[in-house]
């Protein structure tokens, strides 16, 4: 009995389940965001009015479930091809750290923080340039060379 038939339909089924989950969770998420587009714009007076610190809470709940939905097709691709894509993970990164840098209040955090950060961007974009340089070098190979062969 090879184990592997065993494995697979469970890892099938735990990473429909996350999917499940997760669809669920962006979904109250959604939710709370049209709430709070409501609250801040018919309920509370000024009506219309969007302060900047609900603006930028507003901001942060919709990159919030734009890395939701980044997820599920990170997982999605996993689903379909049974391998990580490192060119969605870094991309799920980089929403992360934007988010960040969106809802950054420069009053709370020094500014070794805002270097630390600034570190992650330059790593991230210089590993997401990377892997798309090697993902062109690669599809770019003819095929039948040398190196297929080897793999």
């Amino acid at each position: 009995m090879n184990i592997n038939n065993v494995i697979k339909p469970f890892e099938a089924m735990l990473l429909i389940g996350i999917i499940l989950v997760l669809c669920v969770t962006l979904l109250g998420a959604f939710v709370d965001i049209a709430y709070v587009i409501y609250e801040n714009i018919i309920v509370k007076p000024p009506v219309f009015v969007i302060d900047t610190d609900g603006l930028m809470d507003l901001f942060s709940l919709i990159l919030l479930l734009l890395i939701g939905l980044e997820l599920i097709e990170t997982i999605k691709a996993y689903l379909k091809d049974h391998e990580v894509h490192v060119e969605l993970i870094v991309l799920v990164a980089i929403i992360a750290i934007a988010r960040k840098v969106v809802v950054w209040d420069f009053n709370r955090y020094d500014h070794q923080q805002l270097y630390s950060l600034a570190a992650m961007i330059l790593a991230l974009g210089l590993t997401y340039f990377l892997v798309k340089k090697a993902a062109l070098k690669i599809s770019l190979r003819p095929r039948g060379s040398v190196d297929d062969h080897e793999a």
